[in-house]
């Protein structure tokens, strides 16, 4: 069942299920070495329906800092970790003060400010760069502008430094087509050319440029974007999108796409319950799965797999030799491809003899990033 205070919102309940799962395993991780800061430029609150904001984004990621330090306390590393949230309309800043101030310790030091951040980029800038910081930006906006390149480009080029973007994506595809829209700033200054599609060919192609810019801008080795569902219909609401430098980035950020891509099916087959019981006034005796009906994932993954399975194929035809490291890279750009399809995908040439495999210490060895192994292209067969 939907968890309590999330009903029709149940796209924040998906999104805040990824953030903790993204922040549970990347500051166990960092705050073994960093001192963290966490950044909120939208906080809010917005609409949340319990009393300690546990359903915002800001109160979960409070709460995993908090929890985080006191594990690695237990293990002698107890790093600083500080907050920063930001939100420049009075009456929600009102409350996110208060809030600052109520949660204010000395396990994790938290402060609000009164701010349009793209006013104080030199200002947010300064917070995250004392030394041994690694710093977590999340850029929330309600709108699509504020997500736009110039518009967040210093905080993109933080080093060290991960950012969490939140692509409205389903009002971007609706609005893209109208002569009056100028989404430069989001997907380039080549963005009408968008306009020639249209469908999930568009809605790609939106994701996939403005993942692109956020690479560049930010001189990030990876950016993937992980899909948020509407919970009453069947599209994608928006996608978070997120930049980092290090592989070990994004195996932490895919488990949590994985996770989160089960917990969709399982609270849009509640609201899908819900909705039936509202419209016939019956109870039903099936459990919420067995009448649930979903398309747009299931499409969303069958085109991308078949997508990143081109992009490596690409790779080893243009190279002939190329490392599993890099063709992970590739193939896990991609939302709903995982690394279990690109060892499928790798077994099924090797028996077709497409590829040969390098550096395999033995013959059913596993391909994994990290362990020095190379693909070989031999020649198309069937692929």
């Amino acid at each position: 069942m939907t968890e309590s205070g999330y009903q029709d919102r149940e796209q924040s309940e998906l999104k805040h299920y990824a953030i903790r799962l993204y922040l549970e395993a990347a500051t166990r991780i960092l705050g073994s070495a960093w001192d963290l800061k966490y950044v909120d430029c939208c906080a809010g609150p917005w609409l949340s329906a319990t009393g300690d904001y546990s359903d915002t984004s800001f109160g979960i990621a409070i709460e995993v800092l908090r929890d985080m330090r006191r594990e690695l306390s237990t293990r002698n590393r107890a790093p600083r970790v500080e907050c920063l949230l930001i939100e420049k309309e009075k009456e929600p800043f009102r409350k996110l003060e208060a809030f600052a101030k109520s949660k204010d310790s000395s396990e994790v030091g938290v402060r609000a400010e009164n701010w349009d951040f793209t006013g104080h980029l030199d200002d947010i800038v300064r917070y995250c760069s004392t030394p041994r910081t690694f710093p977590f930006i999340l850029i929330d906006p309600k709108g699509w502008k504020l997500a736009g390149i110039s518009q967040i480009s210093p905080l993109l080029k933080l080093k060290p430094g991960e950012v969490v973007v939140n692509l409205m994506s389903s009002f971007i595809t609706r609005f893209v087509n109208n002569e009056a829209s100028d989404f430069s700033d989001l997907l380039g200054e080549d963005f009408p050319e968008l306009r020639s599609l249209s469908g999930t060919e568009l809605e790609f192609a939106v994701v996939r440029k403005y993942c692109e810019l956020i690479k560049r801008e930010g001189n990030y080795a990876y950016v993937c974007a992980l899909p948020v569902m509407k919970p009453d219909s069947d599209a994608f609401n928006f996608y978070l999108i997120y930049a980092t430098r290090h592989p070990k980035g994004v195996e932490v950020f895919k488990s949590a796409e994985k996770r989160t891509e089960n917990q969709t099916h399982v609270v849009r087959a509640d609201v899908q319950k819900r909705q039936r019981q509202e419209r016939s006034g019956n109870f039903e005796l099936f459990s919420e799965d067995v009448l649930y009906r979903e398309r747009k994932y299931q499409q969303l993954a069958l085109e991308n797999r078949e997508r990143a399975k081109r992009g490596v194929i690409q790779l080893l035809r243009e190279r002939g030799q190329v490392p599993y490291d890099e063709c992970w890279a590739e193939a896990l750009q991609f939302s709903a491809v995982y690394q279990t399809d690109l060892r499928t995908w790798t077994d099924e040439w090797e028996r077709e003899g497409t590829i040969s495999i390098i550096g395999r210490k033995f013959p059913s060895e596993l391909l994994r990033r990290g362990h020095g192994q190379v693909l070989e292209f031999r020649g198309m067969s069937t692929v």
